[in-house]
């Protein structure tokens, strides 16, 4: 359940939820920035350009299909020097130089802290959306008994005017014309059955040129289907509420929706723009109403910019308005995840191939079983079962084997495949191997060196050598001497940690049976505790068994004592393995280097031969 509706959840929802701001501030400021450097930018355009917004944090917090883009730096690869026990001249018995984590409890507690803040998080998202819901609800309802106080209209020629007027504008159907005595300006409320609201008080002052550009207006909301586009917007709105951007972005795909209005009237209509200015500042300022549109502007900053967009006659191309909104479209609003880039292939052929160790079985925790509670009978609540620390890396699984003669130790760099191209070399001496090439060069250096001699094959700059002289052999063997000894004590805290493995998964065992066996005592003591009650059993039976129940549990608990102190050394081991996994890495990349000097004298001084074919 946790894993469910913890990490998958609330990560998830979070993870989505800062991506997808993050993109919404990156296009708010394009487009504002393209509002301003285009001033002649049509308002239909430039609503539409704000509806966009809308459209991508909604589509990014809902869609799981975003597109990934590897901008961010690739992780480091990581190199595992190994160190490979070989049964007759072949590798086996692999020690694999990976630290186990050596803390186990902090990852742990860090993980549950995340989560916790997770959680919390989520929990103020949720609750600010419910919020802004409710809001909205209370609105909507106040809107719709603004409806149902109104009263039908009776006027037969504005009923007409109204009709031929929606025909002109190319409507299916006109809108129920209804007046009422609590607004100043008409009003569109209701996507699905859309009402036109009258002031009833102003109507008669109203001239009639007056009314036809106000009826106009609400018409050519109708037209363009503004009420059906404005849902989009407003649900970003309630989603990010936290984000400014966002907000801004709403406020002014309402105030570019006006606009356009603005600019149908004028245009189809055969008043001048002055007569309409002077019907918006009559109309003056006036809340929006929920799930509708006002024909007065909200605030008095909107109805200066709506006076001001009106004193513009600049015209724009229909060919590059729609160039700019389908560039933004296509650039702007699919959600964008930026990911690490892919490690180099080239890297990933340089790290040495990691042995893959074989995870020992988690020993899950076993809970006390649930055990009938009885009135007369208080059961003790059994502790709960420390968690053991994770296995130890077991020893890789050894590959086919070469031949079949003695044991021999490998130790360095192993490649499956063969790169005839790349500088390799393999030290055969005194029962073990030092090489960084690949298992062709293992045969081929085993091969050469017989049954009982020492050599150092190597390649270098496409050609094969065989040195066999001592002091260089032994030379070469000594640049790796730290590694080595890096390697065995690597070897011993392996097996250290496998021993206090084995040690915790007996533990658990044993305590897997010790909580079997108190449920039998609990079932016992309830039978015993009910039998009381009735009269069949004595009170000393009742104490045998509750006696019984309490020696069970402080068992239970030593057990548990054990099994923190088991995990508190595991976890010392961990880190002393991470540290040792530094240490010899840092000593190969050294005597790698030292080794690559060392085959250069010996092709200078004559001390390698090489080898023909």
């Amino acid at each position: 359940m946790d894993t469910i509706f913890g990490t998958t959840l609330f990560e998830t929802l979070l993870s989505r939820l800062l991506a997808t701001s993050v993109q919404a501030a990156i296009l708010v400021a394009a487009i504002w920035a393209l509002c301003r450097w285009l001033p002649a930018l049509p308002a239909a355009t430039r609503c539409r350009l704000w509806w966009l917004v809308g459209a991508q944090t909604v589509l990014g917090l809902l869609w799981a299909g975003a597109l990934h883009l590897p901008v961010l730096p690739a992780a480091p690869a990581q190199t595992a020097v190994a160190a490979t026990a070989l049964p007759a001249a072949s590798l086996q018995d692999a020690r694999a130089a990976t630290a186990a984590s050596p803390r186990a409890a902090t990852q742990q507690a860090a993980a549950a802290a995340s989560l916790s803040w997770a959680q919390a998080l989520v929990a103020l998202w949720m609750a600010g959306v419910l919020l802004g819901t409710l809001r909205s609800g209370h609105a909507y309802r106040a809107s719709r008994r603004l409806v149902r106080a109104s009263t039908p209209c009776a006027d037969a020629a504005l009923l007409g005017a109204l009709r031929l007027a929606a025909e002109a504008h190319g409507l299916r159907g006109q809108p129920q014309l209804r007046l009422s005595a609590q607004i100043d300006s008409p009003q569109l409320i209701g996507p699905w059955r859309p009402v036109l609201l009258l002031p009833a008080r102003r109507l008669v002052a109203m001239h009639a040129d007056d009314l036809d550009m106000a009826l106009t207006h609400e018409l050519v909301h109708l037209q363009r289907r503004d009420l059906w586009w404005g849902l989009l917007p407003a649900l970003a709105h309630h989603l990010f509420f936290f984000h400014p951007l966002v907000r801004l972005a709403v406020r002014e795909y309402a105030l570019a929706r006006e606009a356009a209005c603005d600019a149908a009237v004028v245009a189809g209509h055969r008043h001048c723009r002055h007569n309409y200015a002077r019907l918006l500042v009559q109309l003056g300022v006036a809340p929006r109403p929920a799930a509708g549109v006002a024909s007065a502007s909200p605030s008095f900053v909107s109805l200066k910019r709506r006076l001001l967009m009106l004193q513009s006659t600049a015209s724009f191309s229909r060919l590059g308005a729609g160039l700019i909104t389908a560039a933004i479209a296509l650039a702007g609003v699919m959600p964008l995840r930026l990911v690490a880039k892919p490690a180099p292939a080239n890297a990933a052929a340089a790290a040495a191939p990691a042995a893959a160790p074989a995870a020992a079985p988690v020993v899950p925790a076993v809970p006390a079983p649930a055990v009938p509670i009885l009135a007369s009978v208080l059961a003790q609540p059994a502790p709960a079962v420390p968690a053991a620390a994770p296995p130890p890396a077991a020893p890789a699984a050894p590959v086919a084997p070469l031949q079949a003669d003695a044991p021999l130790l490998s130790q360095g760099r192993v490649s499956l495949s063969q790169h005839d191209d790349q500088d390799a070399y393999v030290l055969v001496q005194d029962g073990h191997n030092l090489m960084d090439a690949s298992l062709d060069d293992l045969h081929e250096a085993r091969r050469l060196a017989g049954d009982d001699g020492g050599i150092l094959w190597f390649r270098h700059d496409g050609h094969r050598y065989v040195v066999r002289d001592p002091a260089a052999l032994a030379r070469f063997q000594a640049l790796h001497a730290q590694t080595l000894d890096l390697a065995d004590a690597q070897a011993e805290l392996g097996d250290q940690q496998g021993d206090l493995g084995e040690r915790q998964g007996d533990l658990s065992e044993r305590m897997a049976e010790l909580s079997a066996q108190m449920a039998e005592s609990a079932a016992r003591q309830a039978e015993a505790a009910l039998a009381a009650s009735r009269g069949t059993a004595s009170q000393a039976q009742i104490d045998r068994v509750a006696a019984q129940r309490a020696s069970e549990q402080m068992r239970r608990q030593e057990l548990g004592k054990k099994i923190q102190a088991l995990a508190r050394q595991q976890a010392q081991l961990g880190l002393q393995q991470s540290q040792l996994g530094k240490q010899q890495a840092a000593a190969s990349v050294h005597a790698r280097q030292q080794a690559e000097q060392l085959i250069r004298q010996t092709i200078a001084q004559g001390l390698a031969t090489p080898i023909d074919g």
